[in-house]
């Protein structure tokens, strides 16, 4: 999974930055074959004046969509985390949806479910044909 990472008006050392990437690798690791793209954004909104003010935006780009997250909390590592399992959560539901949706659709050769099978009937042939 490749993954981008933006830093807006954060500092963060080569430890926390790896614990970032750890974090969101475990929450969408199970989904690595289907995601195509991951940036993540991470910035200080108010810069040092602290409170709720860390924000973590993720865009996740899938063969079935596009996930956008954000999410803020009062330190860069919280929220991360809840962006990545809300990120996870929402790439799951579309997930989820696509293959509902295919095996929904019927096939082109799909041949109905029932007690007599249409593709084995053998019909008698009919004296009473006028040609």
């Amino acid at each position: 999974m490749k993954m981008t990472m933006l830093f807006k008006d954060v500092q963060v050392t080569a430890p926390d930055r790896q614990r970032i990437e750890d974090r969101i690798r475990l929450a969408l690791t199970r989904f690595s074959p289907l995601i195509r793209g991951l940036s993540v954004t991470i910035s200080d909104e108010n810069g040092q004046r602290g409170g709720v003010d860390k924000a973590c935006r993720m865009v996740v780009r899938l063969p079935a969509g596009t996930v956008v997250v954000n999410d803020r909390a009062d330190a860069v590592l919280a929220a991360v985390t809840l962006a990545a399992e809300r990120a996870a959560r929402s790439v799951a539901r579309i997930h989820h949806r696509a293959i509902d949706a295919r095996q929904a659709a019927p096939s082109a050769g799909w041949i109905g479910h029932g007690s007599e099978s249409h593709a084995t009937e053998r019909r008698a042939p009919c004296a009473d044909r006028t040609r």
